[in-house]
């Protein structure tokens, strides 16, 4: 019988704990040997995939927590809500585990999550290959829009450049970056004052003197100077936020890689097809889980040209990832894919809330007005203001009032006055008659009302 590696006053029942718990603390796969049988791995791995009523019910709360802080940010946080993946997300393979392969667990929770410095790593690749312009759109993305949102990285490889310690493969698109860097048009995007505020806010004494007059230098010097690297020093307006995705069918799931080459990787014996296949288990987050992607800007970093366009390069530079690109490991054989289409969704999404805080807005100025507009106005108005305010949508403004007058709101010279307010009102809207021309004058509501203001001007009521 499979145990976990706990103390025996800990029992053996963990089906209560998050997965990350009985993946890692819980993990119960051990025989009497302490040892991991080859036909008990994939049965403790489906032992540590379902999420119980309670870890769901953790997990909804801490997205909804993410949610509601965005919300009171306003819209310094972009938000990219529900994005569905078209394939199996998996991170944290490196971490120790004794299946060899681990995963990200956020702790003290024992959920699955990408760290938002993957997210931040993933969307800065895509940010960089669309200022160097290696795709036709740039997305509006230059250079120095970079280093503003995301920080500058001295040790950039298209900074730095190719080294003779890199295999070829690797110096020959070190070089590839680095001419994109060098190309004429890359230096055409760079605006002006995004270069100039960056030159002022990350340089001091002599350097900032010294590309005051000439800030276009700055970007060739940067590539033979390590000091100069080494001075610019900016921290990026971008901040990522922990994902915290919602597994489809609310369970994770079982994946394998089976590599046939361990004969050449690792006993050094000639490459060839014939390898007997290793199976190698490992978790995944399922396709068709749902991630929501969330990015904190202080714009208080940023010039002023930055400040409203920020949200767009984001956005390009997300759609780029989704489409090239993808999050977590394995992202070159297919793993972590998202669909393009979830960031015109989420734009979407972004414009009706927008419009629906526009409303509000509104309502709140109009409500704000109206009541200043009441603190101004005699109490007997005041009261006339409020009962029509109560009244069914749609109802005549005379007729609310003569209705609250009949239930005996107002009495005396109150009621008479009430009674003249009405007439008047009646009187703008043609609705005054002292005659009917109807056959049964009892069904002429207009008549009826002229009546029962008579009635109260004339001191009959």
């Amino acid at each position: 019988m499979a145990v976990a590696a706990v103390p025996n006053y800990m029992g053996c029942d963990f089906t209560d704990a998050p997965p990350g718990h009985r993946f890692g603390l819980y993990f119960d796969a051990w025989d009497q040997h302490w040892k991991i049988p080859d036909t008990e791995k994939r049965e403790a791995l489906k032992r540590v995939t379902t999420l119980n009523d309670t870890t769901r019910t953790l997990l909804g709360g801490l997205r909804n927590r993410q949610g509601a802080l965005a919300g009171s940010l306003g819209d310094s946080v972009w938000r990219l809500p529900a994005a569905q993946s078209t394939a199996p997300f998996m991170t944290g393979l490196g971490n120790e585990h004794p299946l060899e392969n681990g995963f990200s667990f956020l702790n003290p929770y024992g959920l699955p999550y990408l760290p938002g410095s993957g997210v931040k790593g993933v969307v800065r690749r895509a940010a960089e290959e669309l200022a160097l312009r290696f795709y036709d759109d740039t997305g509006g993305w230059d250079i120095v829009s970079l280093w503003w949102l995301f920080g500058f990285e001295p040790n950039s490889v298209y900074l730095t450049g190719p080294s003779d310690k890199m295999p070829p493969a690797q110096r020959e698109e070190a070089q590839r970056w680095q001419d994109a860097y060098r190309n004429p048009e890359t230096r055409d995007a760079v605006p002006r004052d995004r270069l100039e505020a960056l030159i002022e806010a990350a340089l001091n004494g002599e350097q900032r003197r010294r590309y005051r007059e000439q800030p276009f230098l700055l970007l060739d010097e940067l590539m033979t100077s390590q000091k100069w690297r080494d001075e610019l020093r900016n921290r990026g307006a971008l901040m990522f936020w922990d994902v915290i995705p919602e597994p489809a069918g609310g369970k994770l799931a079982v994946d394998i890689m089976t590599p046939h080459y361990g004969h050449y990787y690792q006993d050094k014996s000639m490459p060839h097809d014939s390898g007997q296949p290793n199976p190698i288990l490992f978790l995944t987050v399922p396709p068709g889980s749902s991630f929501t992607f969330h990015v904190q800007c202080n714009p208080v970093l940023l010039p002023k040209t930055l400040r409203d366009s920020w949200p767009i390069l984001l956005e390009a530079a997300f759609r780029h990832a989704f489409d090239w690109l993808g999050f977590g490991a394995k992202t070159a054989v297919g793993y972590g894919q998202f669909p393009g289409d979830a960031l015109e969704k989420a734009k979407a999404e972004r414009e009706a809330a927008a419009q629906q805080r526009q409303e509000e807005a509104a309502k709140e100025r109009a409500e704000a007005e109206r009541r200043e507009k009441l603190a101004a106005m005699s109490p007997l108005d005041r009261a006339i203001e409020e009962v029509v305010a109560a009244a069914p949508q749609g109802q005549p403004r005379y007729k609310a009032i003569l209705n609250a007058l009949k239930q005996g709101k107002w009495s005396g010279d109150e009621a008479r006055q009430v009674a003249e307010s009405i007439r008047s009102l009646m009187t703008q809207a043609g609705a005054w008659r002292v005659k009917s021309e109807k056959k049964k004058p009892e069904k002429d509501e207009p008549y009826q009302a002229t009546l029962a203001v008579l009635a109260y001007l004339e001191g009959k009521k």
